[in-house]
């Protein structure tokens, strides 16, 4: 359910880019096209002065213009792309913080997803009693709702589990740190770990939508 949750977060993320994407595009493709048209006239040029030392010459000549064209668009279309792509990672930030302290965006619960984090990590690390650390703003919005959470869990997994919050907070967006009570086994989910795990994931959505 929570992977289910994050390719939607994914696809929401990439399709904000999406509008952005489609004007710088056609800004390269505009560039690139202007690169192409100017080497042409110039390997045009230079090769009509050069066929005065032989066709052959000038043939080899416009061929090495025109390679040198080519090779100059695809690294601005390169760079283009690169940019593209921090620019969605960029907004896939924003977004988060903004969901973090909104706590809902377009069917997207804040609460709901930290609660299948939770889940997930349980499931993982298998132990009854578990600590979680959170950033200072999310340890005061889960303690009232630690109840309700821990039954939650204990209803899905068939078994009782007991959660507690951790007086020390972690340096966060957003996200949660779950661990068993005697700290030897443990999950990193906070939403930096997570963008972290799916970055490849997240970099062949972006690529597949924008390019």
């Amino acid at each position: 359910m929570a992977q289910e949750g994050e390719k939607r977060i994914i696809n929401k993320i990439v399709q904000m880019a999406d509008e952005e994407a489609g004007k710088i595009m056609a800004d390269a493709q505009s560039d690139t096209d202007e690169i192409r048209k100017a080497a042409e006239l110039k390997a045009n040029s230079e090769a009509q002065d050069i066929i005065k030392h032989g066709t052959q010459e000038a043939k080899r000549e416009k061929q090495r213009i025109l390679a040198d064209a080519r090779l100059k668009a695809k690294r601005k279309m390169m760079s283009m792309q690169e940019h593209l792509m921090q620019e969605s990672f960029g907004q896939a930030t924003k977004y988060l913080r903004e969901l973090v302290v909104k706590g809902e965006d377009a069917g997207y619960k804040y609460n709901t997803i930290i609660t299948n984090f939770i889940r997930e990590a349980a499931e993982i690390i298998g132990h009854q009693s578990l600590k979680l650390s959170f950033n200072r703003r999310d340890k005061d919005r889960f303690q009232p709702l630690l109840s309700q959470i821990s039954q939650d869990i204990s209803q899905s997994m068939g078994k009782k589990v007991t959660l507690s919050i951790d007086e020390k907070t972690t340096p966060t967006l957003g996200g949660v740190n779950v661990t068993s009570e005697d700290g030897s086994v443990g999950v990193d989910n906070t939403l930096e770990s997570r963008m972290s795990r799916f970055n490849e994931q997240l970099k062949t959505e972006a690529t597949r939508i924008l390019f």
